[in-house]
């Protein structure tokens, strides 16, 4: 028998490649400024107070990645990442809008797929 896809099914599957398109084009994005920036510097300059900033934006990134495999643990790392680099970073600095555009997007998204993925799965009570 062949098995047919709900609509919300579909929907989550539509949403997770959504998710994962537009955090590969992200971390795109980024690798290319990091290496844009290593070839015009000769190497990736971080300020010392800047070092919390960059490690929480590390951890947005290495989330949007994790997130293709776990979903909820990446797109969660992701979001953590992002709401502590915004309070650190200073409001002036344009960075910031930049990182949680590029992050913020697909880690909802990779949150919300989790959530309707784990709905499903939750057994029935009778």
């Amino acid at each position: 028998m062949k098995h047919v896809a709900s609509a919300s099914t579909r929907s989550v599957i539509i949403i997770r490649w959504l998710a994962r398109i537009i955090g590969i084009l992200s971390v795109a994005v980024v690798l290319f400024l990091m290496v844009a920036e290593s070839v015009e510097k000769g190497r990736i300059a971080i300020d010392s107070e800047r070092i919390p900033m960059t490690a929480l934006g590390f951890l947005a990134f290495i989330g949007l990645i994790i997130a293709w495999k776990w979903e909820g643990l990446g797109g969660a790392m992701a979001l953590g990442g992002l709401i502590a680099f915004n309070i650190l970073a200073p409001a002036s600095e344009g960075g910031t809008f930049v990182v949680t555009g590029l992050y913020g997007l697909p880690a909802l998204l990779f949150v919300f797929c989790w959530w309707q993925t784990r709905k499903r799965l939750k057994p029935k009570a009778t």
